[in-house]
């Protein structure tokens, strides 16, 4: 559980982690040099009741990246899942994905159906079904996996399997630090992806996650005059470049994936070029 400067929402993500039906867990949390003084007093307090937590303080902010991979180095179970110190896990959610990888020893990543909440608690409908979503990417064939994951919208919720339990023999701590040192817009997609191509999937249809927003997602306008170079819009070519480096990744991971062909990768290509052409208009687009 990396963590920085919210005691509130850290002390209810660690009781639900607490408080799982599974308890053979070790639990490392990491905090990113927090300004709040009660973070470290809250974690140091639980972890004299819970032999089980093991409380890593930063000396500097290492940034969000790093303090996903520090807690990853640090792990010590077989399986291993992120936790982030603002979302909620049902009781059973660690023991159900669990049973899932062991059912499947080709499985290397298990995720839930899950609930997205605004801050007064009540759902947001408009992800529509993340069971749905995910059942794509079951698929028994690693190319098959990959086109799935990469051609499906970040909306339908791809990004959140990083918050699965995976196999600790899927993490590849050196490709992890590539992901998410590079700084890529989607790292985390990119990553599952890369997951993906290795392992096969399984999921649960219980709904055992919740993950909060913290205010309904504005409409943009609607809007279809491009506009020429400036120096006013640097940032939106900035932005087209870091979403064709996205599929451009997506298509190296696909080249490089077991059981791939050229014409697999013909194939993945015809149908990804135009997903990504059709980004890089809408960021060259005046909103």
């Amino acid at each position: 559980m990396p963590t920085y400067n919210r005691p509130q929402e850290l002390e209810r993500s660690l009781a639900m982690i607490r408080a799982q039906s599974y308890q053979n867990l070790d639990i490392v949390i990491s905090d990113n040099a927090s300004p709040d003084p009660r973070v470290s007093r809250l974690v140091l307090a639980e972890s004299e009741q819970d032999p089980r937590i093991r409380y890593f303080r930063q000396e500097s902010n290492i940034g969000p990246s790093a303090n996903f991979i520090f807690v990853l180095r640090r792990a010590k179970g077989s399986f291993f899942m992120w936790a982030a110190d603002d979302d909620e896990w049902h009781p059973s959610f660690i023991e159900k994905l669990l049973q899932a990888l062991l059912r499947n020893s080709s499985s290397g990543l298990a995720f839930c159906d899950f609930d997205v909440r605004y801050p007064d608690g009540t759902a947001c409908l408009s992800y529509g079904s993340f069971y749905q979503a995910y059942e794509g990417f079951l698929r028994d064939t690693s190319p098959g996996r990959v086109s799935t994951y990469a051609l499906q919208a970040p909306e339908r919720g791809k990004a959140n399997l990083i918050y699965g339990l995976f196999r600790r023999e899927a993490l590849i701590d050196d490709s992890v630090e590539s992901y998410f040192h590079s700084n890529a817009w989607g790292a985390d997609m990119l990553f599952v992806c890369d997951v993906l191509s290795r392992w096969s999937f399984s999921l649960v249809p219980d709904k055992l996650y919740s993950v909060g927003i913290p205010f309904p997602a504005p409409v943009p306008p609607v809007a279809d005059q491009v506009v020429p170079l400036t120096h006013h819009h640097r940032r939106q070519w900035g932005l087209a470049i870091s979403h064709l480096q996205y599929y451009a990744t997506y298509l190296r991971i696909m080249v490089r994936t077991p059981g791939s062909s050229p014409l697999l990768i013909v194939k993945f290509l015809y149908r990804l070029l135009p997903l990504a052409l059709r980004w890089l208009k809408q960021d060259l687009t005046v909103r």
